[in-house]
């Protein structure tokens, strides 16, 4: 049978079987891959502990340089005021010096350290755990809403191959950039408060405290890349489909962005709100207005932590499903 003849008989059986109507709304909300997230999570924390680990083992080292430093200091103050200018120099050059060395040495062990961990791969295996629940959840909307069954191996990896690798590419630098930026700004954390005289205590805390700080930021950008990512295979999954629209579906929480205050959800201090969008209607190549303030517009799971979804709208007159 010719594909276009047979495509066209299975559209016609869907429409009387959904009493002669042109489309229908999928009748089930495809769930957020939450162990996809949770993966990802544990991923990041990985990393940020090998941070830790190393900076743990150079924090003697970093307190003897900076008592050092201060020693130095205070053995000038006696000296009159061209000794004293001239020593301050000196070991101000001497202590940063110290500084510079010591924090290449630990971003150099870093580095060797995260590449043992094989970060690649780690994001292959996330991103192909992502693919499996998506495939998993976009077979149940179809075979809920329309009663049939696609094919099982249409959904391979080769149909998501390009769109697979360029996500783990990026987060691969993404991970990298956490790494690179947390160290610098623990290295001016050092120079800045050693030059205003702080304690090496207060240093060190200050340390810690963006330690924490660089960890929280490392989880969010989990979140978000899985969210993306997902957004990305239901797109990819509901055009090749023939899916034209969706209705934005919100995953009905106490984290769902209000936008305000007067909303109930998630406070967004960018001003998206995603609330107002709940059963709206949008079409694939032209997506919605998320951010009022600077007319930035974007379709479900692609705004920052955005967990919402995208349920098809099947119109039996494009639809073209591998059944």
């Amino acid at each position: 049978m010719d594909e276009e003849i047979r495509r066209d008989l299975i559209r016609k059986k869907l429409k009387a079987s959904n009493g002669g109507q042109n489309w229908v709304v999928a009748r089930y909300h495809a769930k957020y891959p939450e162990s996809g997230e949770r993966e990802y999570i544990q991923l990041c924390d990985s990393y940020m502990a090998i941070e830790k680990q190393v900076l743990l083992k150079y924090i003697p080292e970093l307190k003897c340089i900076i008592s050092d430093g201060t020693k130095l200091h205070m053995d000038s103050i006696s000296d009159n005021d061209e000794k004293r200018k001239k020593r301050r120099f000196e070991y101000l050059d001497n202590t940063i010096r110290r500084f510079r060395i010591l924090f290449e040495t630990i971003r150099q062990e870093v580095d060797s350290s995260f590449g043992l961990y094989h970060l690649s791969g780690a994001l292959k295996r996330v991103a192909a755990l992502d693919r499996k629940l998506s495939v998993k959840e976009w077979k149940k909307t179809i075979a809920r809403t329309l009663g049939i069954d696609i094919l099982e191996d249409y959904y391979s990896g080769e149909f998501y191959r390009e769109m697979l690798e360029k996500w783990v590419a990026d987060n691969v630098n993404l991970i990298t950039s956490v790494k690179d930026a947390s160290l610098e700004k623990m290295k001016e954390i050092v120079y800045t408060n050693f030059m205003e005289g702080k304690s090496t205590t207060s240093i060190i805390k200050r340390i810690q405290h963006q330690y924490g700080m660089d960890k929280r930021h490392a989880r969010m950008i989990a979140r978000d890349q899985t969210a993306k990512l997902n957004a990305a295979l239901t797109k990819h999954q509901q055009t090749d489909a023939g899916i034209i629209r969706y209705e934005w579906s919100t995953s009905l929480d106490v984290r769902v962005r209000a936008g305000d205050k007067k909303g109930k959800g998630m406070i967004d201090p960018m001003g998206n709100n995603h609330k107002r969008l709940e059963g709206k209607i949008f079409c694939w190549d032209d997506p919605p207005l998320v951010d009022r303030k600077r007319g930035r517009r974007c379709h479900p799971g692609e705004d920052y932590q955005c967990r919402c979804c995208a349920l098809p709208i099947f119109d039996f007159d494009t639809l073209d499903l591998p059944v």
